[in-house]
């Protein structure tokens, strides 16, 4: 199988690209992913953090531009699928806008948009298998738990009062809502693995949408310690931020809060486990400190 390294270094890098390009297109640098220590996965949360703090009204910005597109998208299902298929567009320009503050350059509000002018079909097509991949989960969680989501809002609907009865029917239903989203978050996993970093590979470094795809699967895969613990980190800030959601009945608010970090931290997750060292720098050399 040829690596990443064999597919970029037949690209070749503008004049005015970075020294950091220049070397990718050369061929001097290995770009095998590579397996780190597990406590790097609480690095990436602080180097998150610290891109963040190097801009943080931009990145509230930003943020708050999201999720106000996306509370608009819910409401019209063809803007929402739509919406899908452009994420890794929008998560490319992010990136891009990570990489501009790691060389010292500001980063804007135009990040954002920065994907449609590298690859954007190839990163519409990472969104496609988003797209198709979540749709089926969607269809086995309600194959599953479908009934059971129905009778819990029929439940309620008919009395919102908590009597003995409606305690049973709850907790029964309750059951196979649980069964349906434990199911559900299994069969996600593996295609968020194949997300986390297709599209970076592909804007950064024109890896084609299969490759990147499975390389980011295979990379997620030797990395499943650190990853377990940025996940199991992250949970606990959402444990801590959804019951504020609630309050204001925005249940995914936690999550959005978080992105400020979360975003610039997957930034950071790619250079330690993808970035650019000379070919002969052992296995573990860290990258971020």
């Amino acid at each position: 199988m040829r690596s990443i390294s064999t597919l970029e270094g037949r690209s070749s890098a503008s004049p005015g690209a970075s020294a950091w390009a220049r070397r990718h297109a050369t061929g001097e640098w290995n770009m095998e992913s590579r397996v780190v220590d597990p406590g790097r996965g609480w690095k990436w949360i602080v180097e998150g953090f610290r891109l963040f703090l190097r801009s943080p009204a931009i990145w509230i910005a930003l943020v708050l531009i999201l999720y106000m597109a996306m509370k608009v998208v819910q409401y019209v299902p063809l803007l929402a699928l739509v919406a899908v298929l452009l994420m890794p567009v929008f998560l490319a320009g992010l990136m891009d806008g990570c990489r501009a503050l790691e060389e010292g350059r500001r980063l804007e509000i135009a990040h954002l948009m920065k994907g449609f002018r590298r690859n954007p079909a190839q990163l519409v097509t990472i969104g496609g298998v988003s797209l198709v991949g979540n749709l089926a989960i969607l269809m086995i969680v309600m194959a599953i738990g479908g009934d059971a989501f129905a009778t819990m809002a029929k439940t309620l609907a008919k009395s919102p009062t908590v009597t003995p009865q409606v305690a049973g029917e709850m907790q029964a239903a309750t059951l196979e809502v649980t069964r349906a989203a434990l199911v559900g978050a299994a069969i996600s996993l593996p295609l968020l693995m194949a997300l986390w970093f297709a599209p970076l590979l592909t804007y950064f470094h024109d890896v084609k949408p299969w490759q990147a795809l499975k390389s980011s699967f295979l990379a997620c895969l030797k990395n499943f310690l650190p990853f377990l613990v940025y996940g199991l980190v992250l949970l606990a800030a959402l444990m801590v931020l959804v019951p504020v959601g609630i309050q204001f009945g925005q249940y995914d608010l936690g999550l959005w809060l978080m992105a400020p970090v979360l975003l610039p931290s997957i930034y950071a997750s790619y250079k330690d486990i993808y970035a650019a060292r000379p070919a002969s720098a052992g296995r573990d050399s860290p990258l971020l400190g």
